[in-house]
This record gives structure tokens, sequence and C-alpha cells, in this order.
């Protein structure tokens, strides 16, 4: 059988993409769809932008259902599980719908067909999962599931309750990741800070990690991703960074906004003065390190006030690596009964001056590696001259890559010193 995959949305869907495909047997993946047997398209449901996207990856693939009668669509992942009524009326050719909680019932879905969901909340273990889509750096989801209530946030009504992932069971995972090759993890949750809270009543996150070096004797980078803003968890963060080089120099912490009106509006559980605290706390305390964060521009009440003071807090030039999402009015949500909403005009205009800065400190940061050696590790090729590497100041998917001239020194999926020029 061969399968074509089209995976989309954050990390957290490529490893539930991963698990699915890994329930099957005898089948190799294709990147032909005229070719595919079966294409699993794993959807996102968020943004409307992204339902938007992913009703394009479903009506593209059923062009190629006309021309082979025989072929087995399916569709997965938040979309489905949020708008599973509307899709399975309008969307009759799709041979199987399967909601998040279902991706153990692929190969069922494949033999049978039909619609798939079940209201139990569902968390892969090490035994269901190989990492099939890129072998040299790969998420390890520590937990699924969200607990917070974010007034702007779908996630709580789509995926359910926050549910940790056993310290022992991850780390059986990241030992057959490392053995089959894999020289980066990056761990993964809705809010990694929360790890643990669910079944061993206090976070857990720094003892996870401790445990994980502890155990993994090998060079590899960890790497953590999708932090809640917690003083405490950075603090243990930074402990263990200066001890082991392995834990990546690396901070990403959605913060959403900085005015205090914004935040409370936003229901985030912090202010101004907090999030100040845990930014100039990391620069104080380690050099080379990045920090990443995204912001919603337009929020509810947002004026060109509490819009002026994100910009000038994102000109101070704390956060590194700043990523900016257009406010998306989601029904089911506390915030889509706010007063006060910016039209789609404003909202796109304060987009596009915050991005001009934000790129402006992008380049600002690049210059500062000019004719600097940092180390990378190799992902793969550019072109024939070109190998794309990656350090520890870049994540997956995320942030850009690195262009080494290939002189046929280094191989994919090494690590090496390169010079910044």
């Amino acid at each position: 059988m061969k399968i074509g995959v089209i995976n989309l949305g954050c990390p957290k869907n490529i490893v539930d993409t991963e698990c699915a495909i890994s329930f099957l047997k005898d089948f190799t993946i294709t990147k032909d769809p005229e070719k595919a047997d079966v294409i699993f398209i794993n959807t996102c449901g968020f943004l409307k932008k992204a339902r938007k996207e992913s009703e394009k990856a479903i009506n593209d693939m059923l062009k190629y259902k006309k021309k082979n009668k025989k072929l087995k669509i399916i569709v997965s992942g938040c979309f489905v599980e949020k708008e599973k009524e509307k899709l399975i009326h309008k969307y009759k050719d799709i041979h199987s719908f399967m909601g998040v909680n279902e991706i153990n019932k692929i190969s069922k879905a494949i033999k049978h067909g039909g619609v798939y969901f079940n209201s139990k909340p569902y968390i892969y273990n090490s035994k269901e999962r190989k990492a099939l889509l890129n072998e040299i750096s790969t998420y390890v989801k520590i937990a699924d599931g969200c607990n917070r209530k974010c007034s702007f946030c779908t996630i709580p009504q789509i995926k359910g309750f926050y549910r940790s992932r056993e310290i022992e069971d991850i780390i059986i995972e990241i030992k057959n990741l490392i053995a089959s090759g894999v020289k980066e993890i990056n761990l993964i949750s809705q809010d990694s800070s929360y790890y643990g809270m669910d079944i061993y009543g206090k976070k857990k996150l720094i003892a996870l990690i401790k445990k994980i070096l502890e155990e993994v004797k090998e060079y590899f980078w960890l790497r953590v991703m999708y932090l809640y803003p917690d003083f405490e968890i950075v603090k243990g963060l930074i402990t263990i960074m200066k001890k082991d080089k392995r834990l990546c120099r690396y901070f990403d912490i959605p913060f959403q906004h900085i005015n205090n009106d914004i935040l409370n509006k936003m229901k985030r559980g912090h202010n101004k003065s907090y999030i100040l605290k845990i930014l100039k706390y990391i620069k104080n305390e380690m050099k080379n390190v990045t920090i990443r964060s995204s912001f919603i521009v337009g929020f509810p009440g947002e004026g060109e006030k509490e819009f002026n003071e994100l910009l000038s807090f994102i000109n101070k030039r704390f956060i590194d690596k700043p990523g900016f999402f257009s406010y998306s009015d989601e029904e089911g949500t506390y915030a889509y009964n706010l007063n006060n909403k910016n039209d789609f005009k404003a909202i796109k205009e304060r987009l596009e001056k915050i991005n001009i800065v934000s790129k402006r400190i992008c380049y600002y940061n690049d210059n500062k590696l000019k004719n600097k050696k940092v180390e990378c590790l190799i992902i793969g090729n550019k072109n024939k001259n070109f190998l794309l590497a990656r350090s520890q100041n870049n994540a997956p998917d995320i942030d850009d890559y690195i262009l080494v001239k290939d002189d046929g020194k280094v191989k994919r999926g090494e690590f090496c010193k390169v010079k910044i020029n």
C-alpha cells in the first residue's frame, strides 16, 4: 500500500501524523498523489486561515479521486474534531473521517471507511510512534490538551483537558529515537510549563529534562517548545543550561501581548511586570540565548494606545524572534463576545507595521553573528552547492536555516562548527 501524507498546522500535528501511520503495516510513503492508494490529511482547525488551508487540501486531493475511483482519502485532526458535522455533510466522497482521539483507528478507517470519533482523550505511548517524517530532528509530545482558559483559544474545546505522559515512557521514546539516528529532540505540548501537574500533583518539566539528560549519554540537542510564562520553570531551565550544553539556549514563550488591559481580557493570568521579570532574568543570566515569542495583533479593545505599547516593547529587543498573528474571532471563545472589535483593515495595517520592526530585529541579530563560529546541525541539502543547517538558536519549522557551502567534509545529521559570513 502506498500512502500520501498531508500534515497541516503545528508540530504537535506532525507527531499525531507519525503516530497514525506508525499503526500501519506494509506501506510506503509517496509524494505523488497519483501513485497513492491512500491519502491521509491531518488538518488544523485552530484559526479560520488554517481551516481554509485544510479545506483547500481536501478539495485538491478530491481531484485525484475523480481520476482514481479506488483512492481512499482519510481526513483527521483538529478541523474534523471542531466541525465534524459540517465536513461529513459537505464531503461525501471522503472515505473516512477521524477525530483527534482516533488516530489509532487508521487501519480500520482505511479498510472499512466511515466516521470515527471518541470523547475519551487520547495520548500516545512510546510503542505507538516512529519518527517517519524526519529522522534527524524530531518532536516528542510530552502532553496533550490544555487546562488554561485563554479567552481567544479553542484548543481546550478541541483537545480536551491536559494529560501528561509518564516520565519513564518519554525517556524510552527518546532513547529509541536517539538510537535510530535522531540528533535533535524537541519537546512539545500545548503548555510545556504545566507538564506533570495532572499525574504527579506538581510541575515536573525540570525533573523530566534532568532525567532525560541523565539517562541519555549520547550527544544530541534537547529543545523545549511552548512554555507558558512561568518564572520558576525559566529559572530551572537556565540552571540546567549552564551545566549541560545539550539543552538548547532557546526559550519559546508565547506572551501574546504586553498591555495589562489586553492581557487581562485574554485571561492570561500574568501582567507586564511579570513578563519583564522573566525576560530580564534570562538576559542577565545567560549569554547567547535566544528568546522567541508570539503576539496577537488586533485583539478586541486594542486601540492605537495599546498597539503602540506593544510596538514600543518589541522595539526594545527583549524578544530576539518575535512572531505575530492577526486576531481571529473564534465562535465559542470568551473573546468572541467582547465589544470594541477591530476591523480587518486596522488589524492588517498594524500587522504590517509591527512586522517591519520584527524584520529589523531579526536582521540586527543575524548581523551580530558575522565572523563568529557556531555549532550547527546539518539538516539536508539546499542544492548541489549548499547544505542546510541550524544552530541551537534556530528551531525547526519556525526559524531560518544557515546555508553551508558543501565541501564534502560534513554530511546530513552531523554536528560541525560553522563560521558565519
